[in-house]
């Protein structure tokens, strides 16, 4: 059983209200943590040029905007929603653009269609990150000084 406190980080949203019994969580009810959202998108801004999936991505793509898609969605060969679109970078020559990742202010962690998706390389890094953040238990425990 889990006793101690998550790192802000690791909170990926909130209820706006206790869900009735048999209640779902929905778009409605479901607010994004913004300290999440910062820590998800620098990941991808830093970790997407060297991701296995988008350098593939955009080595077909040649020239142009690669959009990293969430893998939750629909129809990714045909239409994809804003809300499912993580951010975008620039490819030149087949290659992404390091700095270039502008991120989707308008992606939604969870939808319709659930909770938000990357692809496993890049929830494999977010995993990393947010196991490597110190809870606030241990943070209070590395600052007390000695006895």
């Amino acid at each position: 059983m889990f006793t101690g406190s998550l790192p802000s980080e690791a909170i990926v949203g909130v209820l706006l209200r206790p869900l009735t019994e048999g209640e779902r969580i929905d778009v409605g009810n479901f607010a994004a943590n913004s300290v999440f959202i910062d820590l998800m998108q620098g990941l991808i801004s830093h970790r997407g040029p060297s991701s296995n999936d988008l350098v593939s991505e955009a080595r077909q793509l040649g020239e142009g905007v690669l959009y990293v898609i969430d893998r939750r969605t629909r129809t990714p060969a045909t239409e994809v929603p804003e809300q499912d679109v993580f951010g975008e970078f620039d490819v030149q020559d087949g290659r992404i653009l390091a700095g270039s990742y502008r991120p989707n202010s308008k992606h939604y962690l969870y939808s319709d269609d659930g909770f938000f998706q990357l692809g496993s390389e890049l929830e494999d890094c977010l995993l990393q990150a947010l196991a490597a953040i110190p809870g606030p238990d241990e943070e209070s425990e590395m600052n007390v000084p000695p006895s």
